[in-house]
């Protein structure tokens, strides 16, 4: 009996090394097939990473809140921006000039950011009305970010940078290879007309702050006009409130102890006996 197992042991021994060598290689696929198979693994891959390249869509949403972050903490001064409810990829905006020749104005625009963002183009800014500007084009209103951003530079390059831009081109006006020709020609040559043409332009944009925005977007910048009893509320808290830290010891100083609001278009300062 033990002979017979251990014959039968050695059988099944000899036929499992058959097996082993008759194994062979899977047969190669025929060239349609690989090529199916590839276009399927490269659909794959971009369905991943979406049309943005390396990052993929929840990296990239990411990434703009960290932009918006940053911007946050950089506080322009007169510049406010808010994503758009429907697309992390639209900020809404509006930039208030508050001196020079652009003072007093109020200009909407809109913050187009390239889907492939932060490896594409340099994001676009808008302005909801064409503004008369060397550098902001007369029919479409669109700022000529690319003199300023040649080519965009991840982890270089920034959205606040691009506000940052977009405000001091008001402050700072180039004239150099414009897209406006006209208005860098009035510049460079007759300042008087240049200036009333931007006055024309100031208060185009003022008088149209006040209509529907063009989105029905949540998010999409609204002004309402104040009421006078709600203004005088206002104005009379600040006050207060500028009274109380005056009477505060060790908060009076060069800056604490003067009143900085002034009424439009004069230099009459509100005092805390007029109101």
């Amino acid at each position: 009996m033990t002979d017979a197992k251990a014959k039968l042991d050695e059988d099944q021994l000899t036929t499992s090394k058959r097996a082993v060598t008759k194994k062979q290689l899977p047969k190669i696929p025929p060239e349609q097939a690989y090529s199916a198979s590839s276009t399927r693994m490269k659909e794959r891959q971009n369905s991943l990473t979406g049309a943005n390249g390396s990052y993929g869509p929840y990296f990239l949403e990411y990434s703009l809140l960290a932009e918006y972050n940053q911007l946050q903490k950089n506080k322009l001064p007169g510049v406010y921006v808010i994503p758009s409810a429907g697309s992390p990829l639209h900020w809404f905006g509006v930039l208030f000039v508050r001196q020079g020749m652009y003072q007093e104005g109020v200009f909407k625009f809109d913050l187009i950011i390239p889907d492939n963002y932060p490896d594409g183009e340099c994001p676009r800014l808008i302005f909801k009305i064409p503004i008369f500007h060397p550098v902001i084009d007369v029919m479409t209103g669109e700022l000529d970010v690319k003199r300023a951003f040649p080519k965009w530079k991840r982890g270089v390059n920034h959205i606040w940078q691009i506000l940052l831009y977009a405000r001091r081109v008001f402050y700072k006006i180039d004239t150099k290879l414009p897209l406006n020709p006209q208005a860098a020609a009035l510049y460079d040559n007759d300042q008087e007309l240049f200036k009333s043409k931007v006055l024309e332009s100031v208060q185009l944009c003022k008088s149209k702050m006040y209509e529907a925005p063009d989105s029905d977007d949540p998010h999409a910048i609204r002004f309402s006009e104040l009421p006078d009893e709600t203004h005088d509320k206002v104005k009379h808290s600040i006050c207060e409130a500028k009274s109380s830290l005056d009477d505060e010891p060790g908060m009076k100083n060069a800056q604490s102890s003067g009143l900085s609001w002034v009424k439009p278009g004069t230099t009459q300062v509100f005092s805390r006996d007029s109101h």
